[in-house]
């Protein structure tokens, strides 16, 4: 059996080899017109040894068919031929994850927005917004604001072939998604800005709110161990061309991160 796999330019062959085979050649090429295992004329050996599954990622284009052909080495010392199977290599990886910054970023707007509307905070626009990095003092600056940015996404947990979740199917268009990825530790730097240190109590309340408010939110797409440190902090010495009040704020979680492919369910053995 040959599949792609979903990075592209690349297939992962699968061999069942035959009783007494101590290992094997596989040969490829761009039709079925293998002639045997020395046949390296027109054909170019993809693996020799025992493995029974291996990646192909040589000469291999998108969108082009490439034909495999397994020899068996007996153990009487001649060679057994198998069925040729064809492979075709493309890239369909697609993201099954959500990012943490963006999401965050959304929630805590939408929250933020529902403060403004309960009157808890006052701002201009009618809504706070809300930066995906630090805004330049000298610009037209609406506040109060807020600011979030990554700090880290790493690592944590990985499972036996990079696999933490297992095969996810849909039952409507009949696919299996299979995906490789880890658990990553996340995290956020949130900033709210403001003029007036009482905002900013205010501020710093409605951002920890809205955290909380989300927590089945956030574990409905798989963040986990949501955590949230906060801290004010004072520029009053001519760091900005204002005296700036700001809660510094710390979102830390755990986020599957998981890349894959759909592949057709089995339908017959």
């Amino acid at each position: 059996m040959i599949n792609p796999v979903p990075a592209g330019n690349a297939l992962r062959v699968f061999i069942t080899p035959p009783a007494g085979a101590m290992y094997w050649r596989v040969l490829k090429m761009g039709s079925d017109a293998f002639t045997g295992p020395d046949d390296l004329d027109f054909a170019v050996v993809a693996y020799e040894g025992d493995d029974k599954v291996f990646v192909d990622c040589e000469g291999l284009i998108n969108e082009h068919m490439m034909f495999y052909r397994p020899y068996y080495r007996m153990s009487d010392d001649t060679w057994q031929a198998g069925a040729t199977a064809n492979g075709t290599p493309k890239a369909n990886f697609e993201d099954q994850f959500t990012d943490v910054m963006s999401f965050v970023r959304d929630r805590l707007e939408a929250g933020l927005l529902v403060e403004v509307q309960r009157e808890n905070l006052v701002a201009e626009l009618g809504h706070i917004q809300v930066f995906t990095a630090p805004p330049a003092l000298e610009q037209n600056l609406r506040f109060p604001l807020v600011t979030i940015s990554l700090d880290s996404e790493a690592p944590a947990e990985r499972g036996i072939g990079e696999d933490i979740s297992g095969g996810d199917y849909d039952a409507i268009g009949a696919e299996w998604f299979e995906a490789e990825g880890w658990l990553a530790d996340v995290q956020l730097s949130i900033v709210g800005w403001s003029l007036n240190s009482d905002e900013r109590i205010e501020l710093r309340k409605a951002i920890r709110r809205i955290i909380l408010a989300n927590l089945a939110v956030f574990d409905s797409k798989g963040l986990s161990q949501v955590s949230l440190s906060m801290s004010d902090v004072d520029a009053l010495n001519g760091e900005y061309n204002a005296n700036i009040y700001q809660v510094m704020a710390n979102f830390s979680c755990v986020a599957p991160i998981r890349v894959g492919a759909g592949y057709g369910s089995i339908q017959d053995i």
